[in-house]
């Protein structure tokens, strides 16, 4: 058993993969993710148009000049391995030695131009007969010869040296093959590397930040939401100097949690990102050995993460100042005036025992919880828009 992924140009497989997929000449921003309740429709993976994929295939260096070469080359491997096989049959009548001989008087005959324009019928035929259940290996066709062999069990040649598509067209290289069905193929034609059996199978993860680009909000903005949801409730259930100061000190943590769970995820995953990080922080300022440098990168995520555990994320402006350097995310200025004072009123609930400096008890209302939660939702969202921007780009 096993999830498969495959690459279709059009209508046309190219290849297929079981249980893991190579991006080949998709990138990043060709990712869709098309996922509705009905999952006979869903649709996980890349689409470009042929036109993207003939230009990054030519820029590769793979055009029709390239697969002239590389059919004349598999061609006339095929040529000198029929001639072989037939002098193992020599003087014999044999069904084989004819079918071996009949195949070798067509590759002899037919050039990269006939095989270029013989390909789209014998590919719409091809999937005819699948579609119909016609599995013959021998096909017939009056007057198309070159045809009848594309659509034929191929003998004569092993099964290992007939190349990436065997009969169908003498190549080796998957490129090649791409570039002549791009040939027969309109620019608009659409291109896929479809991996939703994969995903659905749990062979590799789904497109995370895509879905949560679609719902607006980045993973971490949903708990942090959710969190919020949780102490507003709480908050509203009864009237009590107690419940309102624990409350109101645990909407500050929530949006302290949101701040370095956000800036532990990029940095960690991202490479651009954590190279600002290392750059930009203090601690990493000191020089090192070249003997050192191999240590130094195998440790650095464990590094990374425990000096981003030991930044104080409800310290409003040294975070500001983290999130400008690190994710080119700016707070909402106009905001922060308002969220700085209440910091402090966070800070003596938690380290005060709910009391300020001169030893009076720190009055909070379920008013002033709510109008806490709206203000940490509207920076904490300011903040999670310019993330979800960010995340297409590399």
């Amino acid at each position: 058993m096993g999830s498969y992924a495959d690459v279709n140009i059009g209508d046309h497989e190219l290849w297929s993969w079981k249980n893991y997929y190579d991006k080949w000449y998709f990138t990043k921003q060709d990712r869709v993710r098309e996922v509705s309740n009905d999952d006979s429709s869903d649709f996980i993976g890349y689409k470009i148009d042929a036109k993207t994929l003939t230009r990054r295939l030519q820029l590769a260096g793979y055009d029709l000049n390239s697969a002239r070469y590389d059919f004349e080359e598999v061609r006339a491997s095929w040529i000198s391995e029929m001639k072989e096989s037939l002098g193992y049959y020599h003087g014999e009548d044999s069904d084989l030695s004819h079918k071996i001989t009949a195949n070798l008087k067509v590759v002899e005959a037919h050039s990269f131009d006939d095989w270029l324009r013989v390909l789209p019928r014998a590919l719409e035929l091809s999937q005819n007969r699948f579609k119909d259940g016609n599995f013959e290996s021998k096909v017939q066709i009056e007057g198309e010869a070159l045809l009848s062999f594309m659509l034929s069990d191929f003998y004569g040649v092993f099964e290992d040296n007939q190349g990436f598509a065997g009969a169908m067209f003498p190549c080796n290289r998957v490129e090649t093959y791409a570039v002549v069905l791009l040939e027969a193929s309109p620019d608009d034609v659409v291109c896929t590397l479809d991996i939703t059996d994969l995903v659905s199978g749990g062979w590799v993860e789904d497109f995370d930040d895509i879905a949560q680009i679609q719902a607006g909000e980045t993973h971490f903005y949903g708990l942090f939401t959710a969190s919020l949801d949780e102490l507003h409730t709480l908050n509203a259930t009864s009237e009590n100097p107690v419940l309102q100061r624990m409350v109101f000190a645990s909407v500050i943590t929530t949006m302290e949690a949101y701040l370095s769970d956000t800036m532990k995820r990029h940095v960690l995953n991202r490479d651009a990102i954590k190279r600002r990080f290392v750059e930009s922080h203090a601690s990493f300022s000191k020089k090192l050995n070249k003997s050192e440098v191999f240590t130094f990168l195998d440790n650095l995520d464990r590094t990374l993460n425990e000096e981003i555990d030991r930044i104080s994320f409800h310290n409003i402006d040294i975070v500001k100042d983290l999130y400008k350097r690190v994710l080119l995310c700016e707070f909402p200025e106009e905001h922060l005036s308002k969220l700085r004072p209440l910091i402090f009123v966070r800070h003596d609930i938690v380290h005060r025992n709910g009391k300020k400096t001169d030893g009076n008890v720190i009055n909070v209302s379920q008013q002033d919880v709510v109008e806490l939660i709206e203000l940490v939702t509207d920076v904490t969202k300011a903040i999670d828009l310019q993330i979800i921007d960010g995340m297409l780009v590399d």
